[in-house]
């Protein structure tokens, strides 16, 4: 399970996927594919690179519910 706390601090969602679009990173979220912006970078490498940030994070912690907080920049 991976609750992602947003760039803006307004929210905690569960997220089923991460997904890079250019320079934001969007959650999808139940059946419903419903998305969110979890955070907007710099540019799309910034943004590639927390991604990998997020995929290390699920790695280490695999089987566990895991909160991943969105870095401003």
């Amino acid at each position: 399970m991976l609750w992602i706390f947003t760039q803006n601090q307004q929210s905690l969602v569960h997220v089923n996927e991460v997904t890079v679009q250019g320079k934001k990173i969007e959650g999808i979220m139940g059946n419903d594919s419903w998305t969110k912006t979890l955070g907007k970078y710099d540019s799309s490498d910034r943004a590639g690179e927390i991604l990998q940030d997020i995929v290390k994070t699920v790695e280490e912690n695999q089987g566990a519910s895991i909160t991943y907080r969105m870095p401003h920049q």
